[in-house]
């Protein structure tokens, strides 16, 4: 879900995102055992868009390394 209130994430350091995350998972965890439904769910959803951020760019890194393989392909000779 998109919040306009958001940072533009896709611009942020690797490090920065995963120390968010878990920056916002400890204030989500803490919303809900003070009873602050509506706060966690406020804060739910900023965490699912910097997890698809983070998601997003392992598949692209996933992606990269998959094709960097497939280069490797052709210096490999199988032929004796």
């Amino acid at each position: 879900m998109f919040n306009p209130l958001l940072p533009d994430i896709t611009k942020i350091k690797n490090e920065d995102l995963e120390n968010k995350i878990t920056e916002l998972m400890k204030k989500y965890t803490m919303a809900l055992s003070f009873g602050q439904g509506t706060v966690a769910n406020q804060i739910l959803i900023i965490l699912e868009s910097y997890k698809a951020e983070q998601q997003r760019r392992y598949i692209e890194t996933h992606k990269k390394l998959i094709n960097q393989n497939k280069n490797l392909d052709d210096y490999i000779n199988v032929d004796h």
